[in-house]
């Protein structure tokens, strides 16, 4: 699942009784860690044995591997579920999984290590370490410390190393100011500190960090012998669409990596050791990795990341946030097939590692958070808190909002209607059953609807310009703007049947269509026109910014661009996209 229809998914948290590809999750299998005071069978294993089980049948995950932790090293391990589906094979602590985009926080220490020795300069533009890098600059120089924060206004998902050598990565805004996720940049910095210690970036981190800390199960580098160690992942069955939380699953690709953005694998006792390190500070065990000095600047909030969360922030290759006054880092990691979650109290002095292996577009938060803070209470003698509640996609409480007729400029009505906690599409003389997916965006299991998202789609909302005393009583929440209309693809359909729209220019005729790749990151994607305009896979909509050449999303300064290219019969052959080429597809529809 590439990153674009990741983040459309994401608000995905919800279950629903469909489920028969996944059997009732095992019990737990807990590991007494070494240095317990309460083991793997006291208190806070016991409420997340309660709580597991039952997240992961809900959330469709096969298995999920997790690791507890204090500052003292106090804690355990837990499996849940399946290694492997097909031979029903239970998870078990000595697996791998697949870290992804927490790699980060690995670089950046070996980034920190380096600057303690006088080999680095986070403020020295990174053109002057990395000379061939294929950026411009023109807002201004990108530091080290850019690419850290992930504020250097560069592209997120590109290649390194684009397809064409002539290309060069153009920089949308000033440094510092804006922060965009940037796998390109994590990869970059790789390079760096592989020039600076004149040795691969895997044997770094071996070396650095995971030989100190005793972290002898970690492969710094995905490969196939590595795979070999690792456990059984899976996708979706249909990964060219939107899928329903507790769609079928398939066995994913096995994939090589090295790059600086993700490419660890681990078990939950060697996270353990790694977030113990964490929590004190830098210092782990007989070894200290960082000083207090590289510490502190690895987890100060440098820059704003609501991607993150509305009150998260990013250090260096971690994000920090707050939970009841209390410091927090934490991040998350999305491989193909693997989804991960780290989380630490720094005040409190507890930490959780949870992992699933499977990409289903969410990660395992919920279990990371909800052990920190069940760790915690144990710790200052408090009551446990309660098992999270899960949200169940079978149960839409807002359903007679949706409830109408919408009609389509060719005269066709499509017709909603709900019931006590649930919606019906009647359209084209089929009864379709629609299951909320996040916000406004639903899917269907008929196939025949299943290529697009069905989007409603409201009225802008209006700004909040009247100032509230501060003596006054917060006021009751807006209630959300009105539907405006229903999209699904190319199709739409307004509530209000006098509504047209300007036909799409001639030269657009040639761009909708399915793109594929082949690389198991980046799949496939389709494009449409409705309504005048470009949209990718129904939802992103592209902006003409030149000759064939389209930004993706609203945002003016996006450096995330799309261009069409040999055109055959008609039909664009190629889409050049930030994150790589995908070629036209021929399909029955064409």
């Amino acid at each position: 699942m590439n990153r674009r229809r990741f983040l459309l998914q994401a608000g995905a948290l919800a279950a629903s009784p469909a489920l028969a590809a996944v059997s009732e999750a095992a019990p737990g299998v807990a590991r007494e860690s070494k240095h317990a005071a309460t083991n793997a069978k006291g208190p806070v294993f016991a409420a997340l044995d309660d709580f597991v089980p039952v997240y992961i049948k809900a959330m469709n995950a096969p298995g999920l591997t997790l690791g507890v932790t204090d500052a003292a090293g106090k804690g355990g391990e837990a499996c849940y579920g399946y290694a492997n589906l097909e031979k029903l094979q239970q998870l078990t602590p000595d697996l791998l999984f697949q870290i992804g985009s927490i790699s980060k926080s690995f670089l950046a220490i070996v980034l920190l290590q380096l600057r303690e020795e006088g080999k680095l300069d986070l403020q020295r533009p990174v053109l002057e370490y990395l000379p061939w890098l294929p950026v411009e600059t023109p807002y201004g120089d990108v530091t080290v410390h850019h690419m850290l924060t992930h504020s250097s206004g560069l592209p997120g998902d590109s290649p390194l190393f684009p397809s064409n050598p002539t290309d060069r990565y153009r920089q949308s805004w000033k440094p510092g100011v804006r922060f965009l996720y940037s796998n390109f940049c994590f990869q970059a910095l790789g390079r760096l500190a592989a020039s600076l210690e004149r040795r691969p970036l895997h044997v770094c981190i071996q070396q650095r960090i995971l030989d100190p800390l005793g972290m002898t199960a970690t492969s710094p580098v995905l490969t196939e012998p590595v795979s070999a160690l690792t456990a059984e992942s899976y996708t979706p069955l249909l990964r060219d669409r939107p899928n329903p939380r507790l769609c079928p699953l398939s066995p994913a690709s096995k994939i090589d990596s090295d790059s600086g953005a993700g490419a660890i694998a681990s078990t939950p006792g060697d996270m353990r050791k790694y977030m113990r390190m964490l929590l004190n500070r830098g210092q782990g065990g007989r070894h200290r990795i960082l000083k207090e000095e590289s510490f502190a600047l690895f987890a100060h909030p440098h820059i704003k990341a609501a991607e993150f969360g509305p009150t998260a922030s990013y250090g260096y290759g971690i994000a920090v946030d707050s939970l009841e006054g209390h410091t927090i880092l934490r991040h998350t990691g999305g491989m193909v097939s693997f989804m991960s979650a780290m989380q630490l109290d720094l005040d409190a002095g507890v930490a959780a590692f949870a992992s699933i292996n499977a990409q289903l577009g969410y990660r395992p938060n919920p279990v990371a958070q909800f052990a920190i803070e069940t760790m915690r209470a144990a710790a200052e003698d408090k009551p446990l808190p309660a098992r999270p509640a899960l949200d169940d996609p079978a149960v839409l409480k807002n359903a007679t909002e949706y409830a109408g007729a919408y009609h389509a400029p060719d005269g066709k009505v499509c017709r909603i209607a709900a019931g006590e906690n649930s919606i019906t599409l009647q359209l084209d003389g089929r009864e379709v059953a629609l299951e909320c997916v996040g916000g406004d965006r639903f899917v269907s299991t008929l196939p025949e609807y299943s290529d697009f998202a069905f989007l409603f789609r409201r009225a802008e909302a209006k700004p909040e310009t009247d100032a509230v005393p501060a003596t006054t009583a917060p006021a009751e929440p807006l209630p959300p703007p009105p539907l405006l209309e229903l999209v699904h693809g190319a199709r739409w359909f307004a509530l209000n049947p006098t509504v047209a729209s300007e036909p799409a220019p001639a030269r657009y005729a040639a761009f909708p269509g399915k793109y594929n790749n082949d690389s198991p990151w980046m799949g496939s994607f389709h494009v449409v026109e409705r309504k005048g305009q470009l949209w990718i896979d129904g939802e992103t909509p592209l902006i003409e910014i030149g000759d064939s050449l389209f930004r993706l999303g609203n945002e003016p300064e996006s450096p995330e661009t799309i261009a069409f290219f040999h055109i055959v019969d008609g039909r664009a052959q190629m889409a050049k996209a930030q994150d790589g080429d995908y070629w036209r597809m021929t399909t029955e529809g064409d």
